[in-house]
């Protein structure tokens, strides 16, 4: 099988999401410059810092991330590689799942994606930004592998 990348929508998100932490960070440093008891020189780098900084965070993050964000749902495990400057990848084997959720925030649900939570024994791996309607076939299509590596069986004695 091969890595599978995420739609448009996920770049929208991305971005919004940069957009936000980035007029947070411009907030704070407006506050640390106001009420930190800066002067003169340092007031002003303060704010260019944190102005470039913001720009770099909404423009050119959400895109590496986009680019970076692959996934792997094969027969026996689920891969995730993730990160911009520190790129991580999650692997996670089915026959260890314990539970699935699918989740949406109010900004995935204004574009129409949602998360996918594989819970295990000992950690959680997110599929973050997917199409609602991937979201839910990945967890139905998980939730079949696992009743089948379980032998299919839902009886309690």
């Amino acid at each position: 099988m091969e890595y599978k990348s995420l739609s448009k929508k996920a770049k929208q998100v991305m971005r919004v999401t940069a957009l936000l932490q980035s007029l947070f960070l411009l907030v704070v440093c407006l506050a640390a410059v106001v009420f930190g008891g800066l002067y003169g020189a340092v007031k002003v780098a303060v704010m260019a810092a944190g102005a470039v900084v913001a720009v770099l965070w909404a423009v050119v993050f959400p895109v590496l991330r986009f680019v970076r964000y692959k996934y792997l749902i094969d027969a026996d495990r689920i891969e995730i590689i993730r990160g911009v400057l520190f790129v991580s990848r999650t692997v996670v084997p089915i026959n260890r799942i314990h539970q699935i959720n699918v989740s949406r925030g109010p900004i995935d649900t204004a574009f129409g994606v949602a998360k996918v939570s594989v819970i295990t024994a000992g950690s959680t791996a997110v599929l973050r930004f997917l199409d609602e309607e991937e979201a839910q076939s990945i967890a139905l299509y998980l939730n079949e592998r696992v009743e089948n590596k379980l032998g299919g069986s839902d009886d309690v004695q």
